[in-house]
């Protein structure tokens, strides 16, 4: 099973506290020897938003159906995993910036989706997603970056969507070893059957 893990992790190595989750929940899984982890590290790919002349470039590229262009290995290596798991910290009432403007490159009509008369149809291969996050305060299930994965993670076809998470862990007077340890071994759970 190809497992794509996308890192949207801002601190570097031990610092992110989200990383170490990440790294936990992999690791688990890479144990198991029937998964294999790819991974993308989206603070070290200089993505940009879409201007004028690169949505230009996408439709041209689109219409001559060309999707094997560089433009689009992103899309393609998302369509292809079998499982998606997103790590990013609670930033800014959602997640890092970076984050949406990957989706933004990996939201390509005859790759990872197509529009039908019926509305838009999921073409990833995975069936299953996870986001594992971590956040100062307490933010719950409906902050709005969650709720925008579950929805990007729908539309894109991957009819599971799971969130494990940390929260509190900046707040004065919380155990924060408890906290990470017990988002952990919801981890180390997940990863014996996921």
């Amino acid at each position: 099973m190809n497992v794509l893990f996308i890192d949207a992790c801002m601190k570097p190595g031990e610092e992110s506290r989200t990383k170490i989750l990440c790294n936990r929940f992999l690791s688990d899984l890479e144990k198991r020897g029937d998964c294999t982890v790819e991974t993308v590290v989206l603070k070290d790919l200089g993505l940009m938003p879409f201007d004028n002349d690169k949505v230009n470039e996408r439709y041209a590229l689109l219409e001559a159906k060309k999707f094997d262009a560089p433009m689009f290995d992103l899309a393609r290596q998302f369509a292809a995993a079998d499982r998606i798991v997103v790590g990013a910290p609670y930033w800014d009432l959602a997640f890092p910036a970076v984050l949406k403007i990957y989706i933004e490159h990996i939201f390509v009509e005859g790759i990872t989706f197509e529009a039908t008369a019926e509305g838009l149809k999921g073409l990833a291969k995975a069936e299953k997603s996870l986001y594992i996050q971590t956040a100062g305060g307490y933010v719950g299930e409906n902050d709005p970056g969650t709720m925008y994965l579950k929805y990007v993670m729908e539309v894109l076809g991957i009819s599971e969507f799971r969130r494990i998470a940390a929260d509190f862990i900046d707040v004065v007077g919380v155990d924060v070893a408890a906290e990470l340890e017990k988002a952990g071994t919801a981890l180390d759970d997940l990863a014996k059957t996921w």
